[in-house]
């Protein structure tokens, strides 16, 4: 049973690529549950993940195993792909949006294998591919909306990827700032030529010390003020 308020869990179980949102965890990588940080009794699927040293940091809660049985979506470098807020199967889909304040980023990982998606734990290199950050300096790009779109670089190299797809919501106190994680299995087809980088690996990417995810009080308390000068955790974004 769910105890906190739906619109509140900013989990993206749905892709859209082709115009098309898919259906839950058809493409996304299915997740397990999760206790609540403040209330160790509450167990969801959909509650967030704190520990970024953990390799559950790639790709959500169990993510890693879940690759059996996931589809894979054939997406052209140069289009426009996303994440979409979804809910458990038992509930209505509409309307859930990314209610919590924070950015979002997505980052690519190709499978060293390339020949299947199905045992790739995502321990190779990622490099990021978007970031949405603030609107203005009191509003982040991501509040309200349903989902987060970015677009695949025309230079992406062919081939089988771990798409990942990240929203914080950002707080001033240590080791509370909420990660929302899911990852798309995908098929990058397209003319390459891109050298992608730098590249980091999940873990290891970031510190909680980072001041993108312990932020100051001004960008977490409401109303909130300074977002312009928020700089995201991780490497710089790759164009191609």
């Amino acid at each position: 049973m769910l105890t906190t308020p739906a619109n509140e869990l900013d989990v993206f179980s749905r892709f859209l690529f082709n115009d098309t949102v898919s259906e839950q965890w058809e493409y996304v990588r299915n997740i397990t549950e999760g206790y609540a940080a403040d209330s160790p009794t509450v167990s969801d699927q959909y509650m967030p993940y704190y520990d970024i040293s953990d390799e559950n940091i790639r790709c959500g809660r169990g993510a890693a195993t879940s690759g059996p049985g996931t589809k894979t979506a054939t997406v052209y470098a140069g289009s426009k792909v996303g994440f979409v807020v979804g809910r458990s199967a038992d509930e209505p889909m509409e309307p859930y949006v990314i209610y919590h304040n924070g950015p979002g980023q997505t980052y690519l990982s190709r499978s060293p294998a390339n020949t299947t998606l199905d045992s790739y734990t995502g321990d190779g290199e990622w490099f990021k591919m978007g970031s949405l950050g603030a609107k203005d300096d009191a509003n982040w790009l991501t509040r309200g909306e349903v989902g987060m779109n970015f677009t695949i670089p025309r230079a992406v190299p062919p081939g089988l990827y771990l798409l990942r797809v990240e929203h914080l919501y950002v707080r001033p106190a240590w080791n509370t700032t909420q990660f929302y994680i899911a990852c798309a299995q995908i098929d990058v087809v397209g003319p390459g030529g891109g050298k992608p980088g730098p590249t980091v690996k999940f873990p290891g990417a970031y510190d909680l010390s980072d001041p993108g995810i312990l932020v100051s009080n001004r960008v977490y308390e409401w109303p909130l003020s300074g977002l312009l000068g928020y700089v995201a955790p991780g490497p710089t974004v790759w164009t191609g």
